[in-house]
């Protein structure tokens, strides 16, 4: 591909490192899925460097298992009362 395609030959794009987490909402809902750790400019090793270094206001939450089927949703991380991984 070339730029005129959209494609410039010098992106790089990162592998996905998938945490499975279980984040509670302040509404009270609580959501089962996983997180791509490395979907931030800088990578996290850790889902504590991922919160506190991210720079993006939300999260998406993909593979999330709701009302029988496999969703993703995108959440705003001010609205996260904890996040914890899910083993």
């Amino acid at each position: 591909m070339s730029e005129a395609d959209g494609i410039h030959s010098n992106e790089k794009w990162q592998e996905i490192k998938a945490q499975r987490v279980r984040v509670k909402l302040a509404d009270g809902t609580i959501f089962r899925g996983k997180i791509n750790l490395n979907s931030e400019a800088v990578p996290a090793d850790r889902m504590s460097d991922f919160f506190l270094k991210g720079v993006s206001p939300f999260i998406i939450l993909f593979d999330v298992s709701a009302q029988g089927r496999n969703s993703f949703f995108i959440l705003n991380k001010s609205h996260i009362v904890w996040i914890t991984p899910d083993d």
